[in-house]
């Protein structure tokens, strides 16, 4: 098969994991457009449905089952050779990493850098998520590596690197009216406004889960996607947040924000890097982990 052929069942693949069109476009960083192009082309020079649509489901067609078998074989079998046949020990190729937002603009700011500038040749990619689609990322074989911010991670098939404890501060503007309390409780987020990443880290699901079971209703809950937004938010006095420290330190250092007196729950997390216990180190993922090493574990 040549590289288009190859690109088809690559994009037929990601359809199939993903289970939808528009989700693999996303992924394969492709036009909805290009992604339908590769699978009418499929169809064509196969002669055959591959995808059939019940209502808002998409389905494999049975010959689209017995071509998922031989696809994935025939991609596994291009990337050996590749690998194989590959002596060149400069890395390079694409590499996709995950992490969340909020790490990548303060502590793998300058890890990103450097390994962008050591090795050029690298195609690297960031995908921003949450962490349980990081999980099924990396089992599907569709993610090299990913960042977590958890507790601990238990996880019996994926390999994961403690790199260090992140501390997670409750911050406010210095004129909310919880800034005047010597110390805040699960009661006193009454009537108040949280402003949340839309990303559900784990220490969002703890203060939510505290909240349902003290029976405590916020005012309102806002989702927004990037933490720079979510800082100038709560210096409006808008609402309160849950950031991890080094995200709003330069802010806490000045006296824009201020981390409020919390005596509820541990938010306390942690960050890890983890890849799948069956996972091909490549020359580009085998450089990577050991820049982490470097700099980041000594």
């Amino acid at each position: 098969m040549n590289g288009l052929e190859i690109r088809q069942l690559k994009t037929f693949m990601s359809i199939v994991k993903l289970g939808n069109f528009s989700q693999a476009a996303q992924y394969l960083s492709y036009t909805q457009s290009t992604v339908t192009t590769h699978i009418q082309l499929l169809e064509k020079d196969l002669n055959t449905l591959l995808f059939e649509r019940f209502g808002q489901q998409l389905m494999l067609t049975t010959d689209g089952e017995r071509l998922y078998n031989y696809a994935e074989k025939i991609i596994k079998l291009a990337e050996d050779a590749k690998n194989e046949l590959d002596t060149c020990v400069v890395p390079k190729g694409p590499i996709i990493i995950g992490m969340p937002e909020s790490l990548c603009i303060s502590s793998l700011n300058n890890l990103l850098e450097e390994y962008i500038s050591l090795y050029p040749e690298v195609e690297l990619k960031i995908k921003f998520s949450v962490d349980h689609d990081f999980r099924n990322l990396l089992r599907k074989n569709m993610m090299d590596l990913a960042f977590f911010l958890d507790p601990n991670m238990t996880d019996k098939d994926l390999v994961s690197q403690f790199l260090w404890s992140e501390p997670i501060a409750m911050v406010a503007s210095p004129n909310h009216v919880l800034s005047k309390l010597g110390s805040i409780e699960i009661k006193d987020l009454q009537e108040q406004r949280l402003i949340f990443s839309d990303s559900g880290t784990s220490y969002q699901r703890i203060l939510i889960e505290s909240l349902s079971k003290a029976a405590i209703q916020p005012k309102a809950i806002l989702e927004i996607c990037h933490s720079e937004t979510i800082k100038k938010f709560v210096m409006s006095n808008l609402g309160i947040s849950l950031l991890p420290v080094s995200v709003v330190k330069e802010e806490l250092k000045i006296g824009a924000l201020i981390a409020l007196p919390w005596k509820g729950p541990d938010f306390q997390t942690n960050a890890y890097v983890v890849y799948h216990k069956d996972k091909w180190i490549s020359h580009a993922i085998r450089a990577f982990i050991k820049l982490i090493e470097d700099r980041l574990l000594k």
